[in-house]
Order: structure tokens, then sequence, then C-alpha cells
């Protein structure tokens, strides 16, 4: 059997090895020195955590191809170890048991960030539209009108724990959305009538809950 490539990458103290939402393909060990992994929650930024010597990361956006979940900043001079991508995808392809393990535990990461970061995000319908604007961005297909479907399956019991919100009071703020005419809900589906207007709906939430009604 080959051997995973190994690469050495030395990062200067607050250089950005990767940004929240790039595309990567490689995962890193770190040799010496610290990483510190932060993610935006609204309009703050958020550190998740900060990694030393023997830790590793990155290797959910290797095994599945996702965009990067966080930003990593080195903290202090920092030396890497980094792993291509190509190499590991065959070595693990070489038994499917730890291939299918692997992929279903990233799978369970990205839903655990995900979550983590919506319940960070303080009142209940900012929340609910920062989520709503994240999957327009993320997996949505803009319409030919400039809407954007939500490319996933819609249940209100599925979402309410995701965003933190009880049932019945996550539909009573999708009828708003809707009674405003910045969402529709059919067939399971969300539908951004305008992103724009979304978005800058989540900035007058932001601005109600700050100064008050």
């Amino acid at each position: 059997m080959g051997e995973i490539s190994k690469i050495e990458k030395v990062l200067k103290d607050g250089e950005v090895l990767f940004r929240e939402g790039e595309i990567g393909d490689e995962m890193y060990l770190i040799k010496s020195g610290k990483i510190k992994i932060v993610q935006k929650v609204g309009d703050e930024m958020k550190v998740l955590a900060v990694l030393s010597e023997g830790d590793f990361f990155g290797e959910m956006a290797l095994i599945d191809g996702s965009p990067r979940s966080a930003t990593a900043i080195a903290e202090g001079d920092t030396e890497l170890i980094t792993f291509d991508k190509v190499a590991f995808r065959k070595k693990i392809g070489e038994e499917p048991l730890i291939e299918y393990i692997i992929t279903e535990l990233s799978k369970r990461l990205r839903r655990a960030d995900e979550q983590i970061k919506f319940l960070t995000i303080k009142g209940d319908e900012k929340r609910l539209v920062a989520f709503l604007i994240m999957k327009a961005q993320e997996e949505g297909i803009k319409q030919p009108d400039e809407s954007y479907l939500i490319n996933m399956e819609f249940r209100y019991e599925n979402v309410a724990p995701i965003v933190g919100i009880g049932v019945e009071k996550l539909k009573k703020l999708i009828d708003n959305l809707e009674k405003s005419n910045l969402i529709k809900v059919f067939n399971d589906k969300i539908v951004i009538n305008n992103l724009t207007n979304l978005e800058e709906y989540l900035k007058y939430v932001s601005l109600k809950e700050k100064y008050g009604e």
C-alpha cells in the first residue's frame, strides 16, 4: 500500500490558513504552535477552539468535499504537516466499511456544527432568519424570478431543534414571514422570494432586538 502524501507548511503569527466557505483539499496535523478555529455567527466571529501540537483538523472538507465550516488562523509561528486529499481518499477507499464510517461521522459533525452555530444567536426570529439565509446561500437554487428554492426537505419537527425553537412557535414565525411576503412554503419546500429583502429583514430584526420595539 502506498503512503499518504505529507508536506510541511509553516505559518507566521496571525496568518490565515483557510477561510470559512472555501473549498479544501488538505487536512492538517499541528507539528508545533497553535491554530485558532473561528466561525462567523451573525455579525460576530466566535472562537470555537484553539488547537495545539498533536491536534489535527480540516478533515471534513477532505472527506466529503464540502466548503470549510470555519476559519483557521495561526496563533504564533506554527508548523503543520498537510495530508493530500487524493491520496487520503484513495487510502480510505481501500476499505469500504471505513470509508462509510468516516463519511457518516463527517455528516454528523457538520450537522452538529450547524446546530451549534445557530443556537449561539440570540432571539428566535433572528436565529430562524439567519438559518434561512445561510441555507439559501449554500443550498439555494436560483429561479428565473430571482427567488431561491432551498434544496432541502422542510419539516417543522426537523428544523425546530436546529434553530432551537419549539415547533408551534416555529410555525408562527414561518407564517409571519409568509405573510410578509419574504418566503413561501409548499410541498415541504421553502422558497426565499427575495434574498436581499430577507437579509434586510435580518438587519431590522437585529436592530429591533438591540434597541427594543
